[in-house]
């Protein structure tokens, strides 16, 4: 089974999986790339699209990325108080 559930090649929907769902290892790899900004901006762009009930990871990462990388603008709007299911 693909743990992405999206797509068999790389995506930023990987990222978001690993936000919201990710073992403590898929966590660490991440946080060891947080300072890449192409994984910076490929994180910031999918954060919106966090499920309702996993906002608080969404928000550590926002803030997360935001402060390391104040020159990227990536400007992360999680909408927080958008509470419904998208699917």
């Amino acid at each position: 089974m693909n743990p992405d559930r999206s797509m068999d090649t790389f995506s930023p929907l990987h990222w978001l999986n690993v936000v919201q769902r990710g073992s403590t290892e898929d966590w660490k790899g991440l946080y060891r790339l947080r300072r890449d900004p192409e994984v910076a901006q490929a994180v910031a762009s999918v954060l919106p699209w966090r499920d309702p009930d996993l906002l608080p990871s969404a928000r550590l990462w926002k803030y997360l990325l935001e402060d390391l990388h104040p020159g990227l603008d990536l400007g992360i709007e999680l909408q927080e108080e958008s509470t419904g299911v998208g699917v």
